[in-house]
């Protein structure tokens, strides 16, 4: 039996040493949550890793004979044609076997959602799919940052395709990749991909004539914005008790056996 798994570069540091018995175990693909440039500049995201810790997840996971899956999040409050750039450079220099953009949707029922609801412009939940632009961007347009996501997809994967995945490894790992690029060629020729087909864009072209048809008639309701206030402080103050349980774990792991305190027991020195 071979699976998958979404997780986070913390995880793979944690369980670096059993990553090749998962593999063993029939883990094939992980879909690693990296932190895109623009992400990585933003001091309201909760930032576990730093970008040497992210290449290095992936090397661990290659390492293991892991596909690896880099997950990044595009379209946050400060994105620009330079932080989309500056992603795909990362995506391209880590190297992993498949890279994802997907579009940031602030939630609703989460802390963030409150920091960035004065900010909010769509409320069109039936769009919140992460491949349409829910957030505008300061200095991009919404068909702006789209361009610059499928720029970023055509690069990567016209690279792979020409020059990785048909020459590198053999067997399940080459069927796979190539399995991979064909269900992304046969999405993008039938325009399914990242909804492509419904906005309109055939490419940088048309970049100022997308449309997302968003219902603009959908707006939110006091008594429910009041719920979803209740139900983010209830999440935030959760996160706290568990990073507080984290922290007291921590400390208690940091205690010294002998002596039953923080101070180990000294050996008295001979008479």
């Amino acid at each position: 039996m071979k699976w998958g798994i979404n997780t986070r570069v913390t995880d793979i540091y944690r369980d670096r040493d059993l990553l090749k018995f998962y593999r063993k175990a029939g883990l094939v693909h992980v879909s690693l949550g990296t932190e895109a440039a623009a992400q990585l500049k933003l001091d309201q995201f909760n930032k576990e890793t730093k970008v040497d810790e992210n290449r290095t997840a992936i090397r661990l996971l290659r390492e293991a004979d892991i596909l690896v899956e880099a997950q990044f999040i595009v379209g946050l409050d400060n994105e620009t044609p330079e932080t989309l750039e500056e992603t795909y450079r990362m995506a391209w220099d880590w190297q992993p076997d498949l890279a994802n953009w997907s579009m940031y949707t602030p939630w609703p029922y989460t802390p963030l959602f409150q920091d960035l609801k004065d900010r909010v412009e769509v409320f069109d939940f039936s769009k919140y799919n992460f491949v349409t632009p829910i957030m505008k961007p300061k200095a991009m347009e919404r068909g702006e940052l789209l361009d610059g996501v499928m720029n970023n997809y055509r690069r990567f994967y016209m690279q792979k395709a020409l020059f990785h995945y048909p020459w590198r490894g053999t067997g399940f790992r080459r069927r796979y990749l190539l399995g991979c690029l064909y269900a992304f060629l046969r999405a993008g020729f039938r325009r399914t991909f990242y909804d492509l087909g419904k906005s309109g864009y055939w490419g940088p072209q048309t970049k100022k004539t997308v449309d997302f048809h968003f219902d603009e008639t959908r707006k939110l309701a006091e008594a429910q914005l009041d719920d979803w206030e209740a139900a983010a402080d209830r999440a935030a103050k959760a996160a706290e008790r568990r990073d507080a349980v984290r922290a007291q774990m921590k400390e208690r792991s940091e205690i010294r056996v002998c002596g039953g305190g923080a101070g180990q027991m000294q050996e008295r020195a001979p008479a």
